[in-house]
């Protein structure tokens, strides 16, 4: 498994497609979109700590102690196990490792807080996380294939003026488990909920919901799970990009 992690599905620039290429070159992009707490099976395997499973756990914050829960569902039962501190115990391990795939897995911390304060009151830290699929969604025939189907239905149709100076359209989509693209959405670029241009968003979106099927994310165990993506076009030096989630190889 290659940096399944931060893969990216495929990045491209495409210039000369307009009727006059020497006014704009369009750049797109198919990315996944990660959570905010990102952990594939082999980083469970090796956790031995909470900052393990997130790296900004902020140990730093915590005096003392109370308790660590970890509650998981396996063979669709809910289970907990408890930790004295931030070091993982065997059964909280085995837990998660078993834990049914595509579930979620729930952290809570409870402790007393460092500070100056003469009293405290015990607080909570609480995390929730799934694990990375062990194979991502992909485009049935290819990423090559998925290419020339959003230039030609897409890309090739967007005015040439369309994008100027830093802009971008993003549509965000979901490969469902039967590899089908659901939740399609334009991502309000703009900051203020107002289409740049509706007639442009109203093509992306119909591209992106009559798009073939996907083969859908699977876990090892051959559990299907929904997965989802973010297609890019224009200046990818916008500042919107870090707010989309996507990671890229």
């Amino acid at each position: 498994m290659k940096n399944i992690l931060t893969l990216i599905l495929v990045l491209v620039s495409i210039t000369g497609f307009t009727q006059d290429s020497s006014i704009r070159e369009f750049h797109f992009e198919v990315n996944k979109v990660l959570p905010y707490i990102n952990v594939n099976v082999e980083q469970l395997k090796n956790a031995n700590s909470l900052i393990d499973l997130d790296k900004n756990y902020k140990e730093e914050w915590i005096r003392e102690y109370i308790s660590v829960e970890i509650l998981t569902i396996n063979n669709g039962k809910s289970k907990k196990a408890l930790s004295k501190d931030n070091v993982l115990s065997e059964e909280q391990k085995k837990n998660m490792m078993s834990a049914d795939a595509g579930s979620e897995i729930a952290i809570n911390v409870h402790y007393m807080p460092e500070n100056d304060l003469s009293q405290n009151e015990v607080q909570l830290i609480d995390f929730k996380f799934i694990t990375n699929p062990l194979f991502d969604a992909s485009f049935i025939g290819g990423s090559q294939k998925m290419l020339m189907y959003l230039k030609e239905n897409a890309v090739d149709k967007i005015p040439a003026e369309t994008y100027q100076g830093y802009d971008i359209a993003a549509v965000k989509f979901t490969v469902n488990e039967e590899g089908e693209i659901t939740k399609v959405n334009i991502f309000d670029t703009s900051g203020f909920g107002i289409s740049q241009n509706s007639t442009i968003d109203d093509l992306l979106l119909e591209t992106l919901s009559k798009m073939p099927c996907w083969k859908p994310a699977e876990y090892a165990d051959g559990t299907k799970t929904e997965q989802e993506f973010v297609f890019t076009v224009g200046n990818h030096e916008n500042c919107i990009i870090p707010l989309l989630s996507i990671r890229e190889y």
